[in-house]
């Protein structure tokens, strides 16, 4: 048998290990949920508009609200499981199912009751006019000598 020296501070160290891994557990979503299901967003700002894109594979136009703020859109929806079929059974899921909720604040003022949407092949393309007061001017300035 052979003697180590002890180290309070080696076994202090150890057993906060020990702690963060159980209260780890404890706030952790389960496997299930690890993943909050978020669509992927673009969000570009041109000279008179701001243009959002998000991503929603296998949604349909009719399964997405949007509503549109001064300063923010919002998208809703609703990833639906599909029809189950009785012909075998799944050896690998990846794919989310559950409603979202995602707030865009947008980079200047917009004007919500001019925004525009259209959907096709899964990408939602969202069009929100600059308020007149967000749009940049150029002012010519003087200098006085």
């Amino acid at each position: 048998m052979s003697l180590s020296r002890w180290e309070p501070l080696s076994e202090l160290r150890r057993m906060r290990e020990d702690m963060d891994r159980l209260f780890s557990s404890f706030t952790q979503p389960r496997e299930a949920l690890a993943e909050v299901m978020l669509p992927a967003v673009d969000v570009m700002e041109k000279e008179n508009d701001v243009v959002l894109k998000a991503e929603l594979p296998g949604l349909k136009a009719e399964d997405i609200q949007i509503t549109a703020m001064d300063d923010s859109i919002s998208l809703k929806g609703e990833f639906k499981e599909e029809e189950e079929t009785k012909e075998g059974g799944f050896v690998r899921r990846e794919r989310h199912t559950g409603q979202f909720f995602r707030t865009i604040a947008m980079p200047t003022a917009i004007k919500p009751d001019q925004v525009k949407a259209s959907f096709k092949n899964g990408l939602l393309e969202i069009d929100a006019p600059k308020a007149q007061e967000a749009k940049a001017k150029e002012i010519k300035v003087n200098i006085e000598s």
